[in-house]
């Protein structure tokens, strides 16, 4: 089993930064997946998020490029995650109770996964709520 340090959750706009070489992000994203992979590190994202990405990069690019990121995916060793009921019931109540007026739906859902799998950091380069004790992933310097 991975140790918990080793657990990263990717976000969708990560993802579509590292697909997408024309995104202002993709050589910070390039460098996340080639320290992932140097460090043996244990990739989670969930359904929802494939489909975020899925949709930016057909939007973006192509539907043909969407289609090549969904065959990678699905022979990827990137586990993904998909919310119980109780996983939507829990981001539901999350997102309901939010005062700040910032929190997606999405980044609910991510953040009740994240917690309940014991991941503890997220790639992501959008703001994240530090809930959960949720933090971003940096690159060691």
């Amino acid at each position: 089993m991975a140790q918990l340090g080793r657990k990263v959750y990717l976000a969708p706009d990560v993802m579509s930064a590292f697909v997408d070489r024309a995104n202002p992000k993709h050589d910070q994203a390039t460098a996340f997946f080639r320290y992932f992979a140097l460090e043996g590190y244990h990739l989670y994202t969930d359904n929802i998020s494939i489909y975020d990405t899925y949709r930016r990069i057909e939007n973006d690019i192509s539907a043909s490029v969407a289609k090549d990121f969904l065959r990678t995916i699905g022979v990827s060793s990137i586990s993904i995650l998909h919310p119980d009921e109780s996983d939507m019931r829990a981001a539901t109540k999350f997102y309901l109770n939010d005062k700040s007026g910032d929190l997606t739906y999405q980044k609910a859902i991510m953040a009740v996964l994240a917690d309940r799998r014991g991941i503890g950091q997220v790639a992501t380069f959008e703001y994240l709520h530090a809930v959960f004790g949720l933090g971003i992933f940096y690159i060691p310097i």
